[in-house]
Order: C-alpha cells, then sequence, then structure tokens
C-alpha cells in the first residue's frame, strides 16, 4: 500500500472492503433471480427463461450501479458492452438455434416484466454498497474516495 488510500500491487483483489461488498451483491443478485423465477413458475410461465433473464438483468444493473459516472468518455466500452448482453440475452431467447442450444423459450411480456422487475433493486444495491465497506489503510487513515 502506499498511503494514498489507493491499492497497490500487494493489495489483495479482495481486500479494502471489496469482499463485503461482493457478498452484498451477489446475495441481492440472488435473490432477485430466484424471485423472479419463483413468481414465473406460480404464473406457469417459462420460469427457467425468466431466470435465465433476470439473472442477467439483475448481473447488468450491478454493474451499472458500480459505475461512479454512468456514461462518460473514459469508458465508452461500458454502454455498449452491457448493450451487447442485453441483445444477446434476447437472442438467447428468440433465436430458434440458440434457444434449441440453451434450452430457453421466448417470453411474453409478463416473463419480461417479471424478467426485469429486479434490475432497479440491483442497480441501488450496488450504488450503495460502493461506500459502505470501506476500510483503513495499514497505516489507520480512513481511504481515498474513489475517482470518477
Amino acid at each position: 500500500m502506499h498511503g494514498d488510500g489507493h491499492d497497490g500491487p500487494d493489495q489483495h483483489i479482495l481486500g479494502g472492503g471489496a469482499w463485503q461488498r461482493l457478498l452484498v451483491l451477489a446475495a441481492v443478485v440472488t435473490a432477485v433471480s430466484l424471485g423472479a423465477g419463483l413468481g414465473a413458475r406460480a404464473l406457469d410461465l417459462a420460469w427457467q427463461s425468466v431466470l435465465f433473464l433476470a439473472l442477467l438483468a439483475a448481473q447488468l444493473g450491478a454493474v451499472l450501479g458500480l459505475r461512479t459516472r454512468l456514461f462518460t468518455r473514459k469508458n465508452p466500452f461500458l454502454p455498449l458492452s452491457v448493450l451487447a448482453s442485453a441483445l444477446l440475452a434476447v437472442a438467447a431467447l428468440c433465436v430458434p438455434f440458440l434457444s434449441s442450444v440453451l434450452e430457453t423459450e421466448p417470453l411474453g411480456w409478463a416473463g419480461v416484466w417479471i424478467a426485469l422487475a429486479g434490475t432497479p433493486a440491483a442497480f441501488l444495491a450496488a450504488r450503495l454498497v460502493r461506500t459502505a465497506f470501506r476500510g483503513t489503510n495499514p497505516a489507520g487513515a480512513p481511504e481515498a474516495p474513489e475517482l470518477p
């Protein structure tokens, strides 16, 4: 560590509160996805496909929530990669070859809404945990805030 709050080459990848953030986000993504799958199953919808889409949507919501700024010139590929992931998910549900390989089924609007309902929760959870588990560096000084 360098004493400036930034991770140095000797900093563990899950240091500085990262493992706590990861645990919370994993719990939120899991709860949202399972809730969507169970809701779809109770409504006699294609619950495996809803679960697939809900898991992806919650993960993408968390990814966007972890960013300080969603749209910036510093990382123009983040929105593009999120869009590409969403398009690939649609392809996995709607393209016959992919849906047969992945054993997914096209979803009606009810299934899509159930799957996407948890995305804001994952986004907000990521926003909250970005700063919730700040540690201290070895010198005991608080860590510096994240740069945009």
